[in-house]
């Protein structure tokens, strides 16, 4: 399956959920809210891997952008290596709530459904990318653990175990 089938086929399913899902966010967690660190807000990226399709390869940059009290997911694709010209695809918004875990690790839940959270680090990180530490945010979800940098860099794939070329 190439890249834009799974990432049509996630996108629906997690749509899927969305929908199905509870609209109502329980007292107790509403109680625990917080607000999100200036620091953590604004914009990301993370690498989503690459594939081929019609014999050109592309590559996924998934956008997120974390505000007081939503978190957008744009993916985009290049046929760029550098992942310069980034061409939108689709967007998801999601109204989120943030619960502090515990001291500066935070937990971002949907309000609007049931389909999981993030645990986002307490400070960004400095990880090593092509000999450079650079700034990341550290997410915890699903069991597995990503980063996302203040820029779109070819790092750190999301899905290298599932996209092949």
């Amino acid at each position: 399956m190439t890249i834009l089938k799974r990432t049509l086929v996630a996108v629906l399913a997690f749509l899927g959920l969305l929908l199905a899902g509870n609209n109502m966010i329980s007292a107790q967690a509403a109680s625990k809210t917080v607000k999100l660190p200036s620091s953590l807000k604004g914009t990301w990226y993370g690498y989503a891997g690459s594939g081929e399709f019609h014999k050109q390869r592309y590559y996924q940059v998934d956008k997120v952008v974390l505000t007081a009290n939503t978190m957008a997911i744009g993916i985009y694709y290049t046929s760029q290596k550098s992942l310069k010209s980034l061409s939108w695809q689709q967007s998801i918004l999601l109204p989120v709530t943030y619960v502090k875990k515990a001291k500066g690790v935070y937990k971002l839940q949907p309000r609007t459904a049931d389909v999981g959270s993030f645990i986002l680090s307490r400070k960004v990180v400095r990880v090593k990318v092509l000999g450079q530490n650079r700034t990341a945010l550290k997410l915890r979800g699903q069991g597995s653990v990503h980063y996302v940098f203040r820029q779109a860099l070819r790092s750190h794939n999301w899905h290298e175990t599932t996209l092949k070329p």
